[in-house]
Formats: structure tokens, sequence, C-alpha cells
């Protein structure tokens, strides 16, 4: 089971058109010379969700496949201490790449392109470094209990896979921006196929829960592989592109600052505000709980991989091709996505939330049957986020990035403060499941208002 991230936000129908519609062409990348290189394929966002729903179905497919032995080679133990690394890592690469992933959509042209990755790359450098120094200096403060412990040991592991996602995150922009829908699928089933033949392979070599761990830089440097055989940018008009000067790195983080100053701190706490409540579980209910619920929540997420994240890259795409051209679409296309979404979540949604316990022990085994429970309290929860997640990225498109900062604050507060309330009051970890349930709906139908305000505003 993958380690999912969704800032990739991660952190992506969002630009699907009406049937019949004609798409309008995007425009291509100008080049440093003047030259415009060859616009992307004409191709409507149907066709681009439906491409990377394909590369991603085969990816994330397989870890659905794989669920039900993974669920036999590792124990909730394992899977809690999954989680705790994924939002270490996850944390990490949201400050190493400075959220200029998102900046890369919203370049001019390829040179400006090509000094925001230039920028990226040197943060994630300096910040896989700082974070490795930082958790080796600082683990006897927070080394508190077995899972905590086990972190610990596999501190080694951090900087690297933290550097491997950013990477990840800022290459693919590239492609998100270009509209290059079907290198986005071949990333993401690669990706898959690495993250799961990694924790399989590892799993039967009893390597637990070291090959969990593995799984996710091996799968996201899979990905890398083939965004590099692919290539990043078109032959330049002039027959030679000239490299990215000191002074254009620092007019293009002139420009986009406030994605460094503003954006990285509302995904940092989006991250935080969705990793939390892993760690208050592992401090309160302890280790099987925080197990149980790190299995429920990947298991729910791979839908959002499937479908969601698809759907994200794309409406990012043509999003950032409305408001750069300023064609008025951008309320059109989003709730479009809003619709389609809430329609295709919702049958699942309620199966889920009328057999999970039993479904999960049958398939999963009798140690996860607990596990099955918690996915009935979470449903209408991840029906909430498929819904809400893909559109959250118009704060980012019409540059309001304070107000997503302050939600995020908000929401921080909430999961970790109400199933923490629960505890002290003596409540089981069904209720604090419950709980965290609740707050999830409420911040995403926050996410939601958010969106129709800004837009409304213009």
């Amino acid at each position: 089971m993958s380690g999912i991230d969704r800032a990739a936000p991660d952190l992506t129908a969002a630009g699907a058109a009406p049937v019949g519609t004609a798409v309008p062409e995007p425009r291509g990348m100008k080049d440093v010379d003047g030259a415009r290189s060859a616009p992307p394929r004409r191709s409507g966002a149907r066709r681009g969700v439906a491409e990377i729903v394909l590369g991603t179905v085969l990816g994330q497919g397989l870890l659905i496949a794989a669920a039900p032995v993974l669920a036999r080679l590792y124990g909730p133990a394992d899977f809690a201490l999954l989680q705790i690394f994924t939002g270490v890592v996850s944390i990490g690469a949201v400050l190493a790449g400075l959220r200029l992933d998102l900046a890369v959509s919203l370049a001019r042209d390829v040179t400006e392109t090509r000094a925001v990755l230039r920028a990226g790359l040197a943060g994630t450098v300096v910040v896989a470094v700082a974070i490795w120094l930082l958790g080796l200096a600082s683990a006897g403060l927070w080394a508190v209990n077995p899972t905590l412990a086990g972190l610990r040991s596999a501190w080694w592991l951090v900087p690297p896979t933290v550097a491997v996602i950013a990477v990840f995150q800022l290459l693919s922009a590239v492609l998100v921006r270009a509209e290059r829908y079907r290198d986005l699928a071949g990333r993401s089933a690669l990706q898959g196929v690495g993250t799961a033949g990694a924790q399989l392979g590892f799993g039967f070599a009893g390597l637990a829960p070291l090959g969990l761990l593995l799984g996710m830089g091996v799968g996201r440097a899979a990905g890398l592989a083939s965004i590099a055989r692919g290539g990043l940018f078109p032959p330049p008009a002039a027959g030679r592109r000239e490299p990215v000067t000191p002074g254009q790195v620092r007019a293009a983080i002139r420009r986009f600052r406030r994605f460094p100053l503003l954006t990285t701190w509302t995904a940092l706490l989006n991250n935080i505000g969705q990793y939390a409540p892993y760690l208050l579980f592992s401090l309160t209910y302890g280790q099987n709980p925080t197990g149980w619920l790190a299995f429920t929540t990947r298991l729910l997420a791979l839908p959002a991989a499937v479908v969601g994240q698809a759907v994200a890259q794309v409406f990012l795409g043509r999003g950032a091709s409305a408001r750069r051209d300023a064609t008025g679409e951008l309320p059109r296309l989003t709730w479009l996505a809003v619709r389609r979404l809430a329609v295709l979540g919702a049958g699942p949604a309620l199966a889920l939330s009328l057999v999970g316990a039993w479904a999960f022990g049958l398939v999963f085994g009798a140690q996860w049957e607990r596990a099955g429970t918690y996915a009935q309290l979470l449903a209408v929860a991840f029906l909430a986020q498929f819904v809400a997640s893909p559109v959250s990225n118009v704060l980012n498109l019409v540059e309001r990035q304070g107000v997503a900062l302050g939600w995020e604050a908000v929401r921080l507060l909430l999961v970790v403060g109400v199933p923490w309330l629960v505890w002290l009051l003596g409540g089981s970890d069904l209720a604090g499941v419950a709980a965290y349930a609740g707050v999830l709906v409420f911040s995403y139908g926050g996410v939601l208002a958010l969106v129709w305000w800004v837009l409304r505003r213009g």
C-alpha cells in the first residue's frame, strides 16, 4: 500500500467539458529565443482524465490487488510506523520543494519554468540535509513509544525519501503544465509498480516494517525514471538552450514569492493536519488502533489516487490555462468537477458504510475487522475529501493563499483537538475515529465554501 500524499496535494473531472463542446487548445510555452514550442496535442479534458486514470489504475490497481497479501505480511504496528514515517517525509517534501511545483503551472515560458525548477531543486537539497541533522539531534526527545522508536531506527531513510518526493512533485508539475497526460499516466503506472514490488518483495524477505517504508521511495524513483526517459521540455527553436542564470532564478523567486512564503505554510498545515491524528492515536490509544486507522485511511485513499489525482492534475492544468488566458472558465470547470465527483463517489461511500467491517474481515483477515468498522465511520468523510481536494487548487490559482492558510490552521486545531478531547473524556478508539470523521466532513465542506466565495469575488 503506497504512501499517498494529498498535497500533491497530494497534492488534480475538473476540466471536463460537456459532451460535444470543443475544448480550446492550450498555448505552448514560449521558449527563450522567442519561438513557441509546439503546443500540446488537442485533447479534451475528458481524454486527459481517462489517460491519467488508466495509468493510475495500472499502478494503484497493483496496490489494491496486493493489499490482502500486504495485510498478512505486515501487522497493524507496521502500518502504524508507515503512517508516521509518511507524515514526516510528506511534511519534509513540502518544505523542501517550497511549493514551487504550483508556480511551474503559472510560469510564462520555458526559461522561467527552468528557473523555478532550479530554485526548487536547490531548496530540496538544503531542507533534506537539515531534516536529517535535526532529527538525529532531537531523537532522544520524541522517540517516546514503540512506534516513534521505530521511526528513530529508520531515520536514515527520511532524507532520501524527502528528496525523491520533492523532485517527483517538481518534475510532475512540468508535465501538468504542458498537459502531457499520457506521460503522467506512465509515471503513475511505474510508481505503483515500484511501490507494490518493493513492499511485497521486502515483505516476503521478512524485512518488516522496513519494506513498507522503502516502498515509498522506490515507487517515486520509478516514476522519476519514467519522467526522465520522456524528457521535460521540447527542443528549442534555436537548437541550443541557454543555461539558467542566477539572476533568472532570483527573478522567478521574487515573482512567485507568495508560494514559498504562504502556500508552503498552507501545505505544511495541511499535511500536519492530515497526519497529526495518527501521532495522537499512537500516543493515546496505542499501536494497534493507530495501525488499523492507518490501514483503513490508506485503503480508502486509493480511489482518490485512481480518480481524484487524475482529476486534480487535469483541473490544475486547464484551470491554470483559463486563469492565464482570462477566459472566465474557471468557475464552470470547478463546479462541473464537484458535481461529477459527488455522483461518482456516493455509491461506494454508501456501500462501505453498510458492509465495511464484514468486508475487511473477509478480505484482509480477522485482525483487520476492527479496521473495517473504522472504514464505516470514515466513509462519508472520504467522500467529502474525494469531492473537495481536487478543486481546492482554486485557492492557489486565484492566488488567495492567505485564505487557504487560515483555513488550514483552523482544520489543524480541530483534527487534533476534537479527538484528543474525546480521549480525555474517556472515549473509546471508535469514538475517537467518529470524532475525526466528523471534523473531516466539516473541514472539506469549509473548503468548498471558501472556493465558492473566492470564485464569486473574482
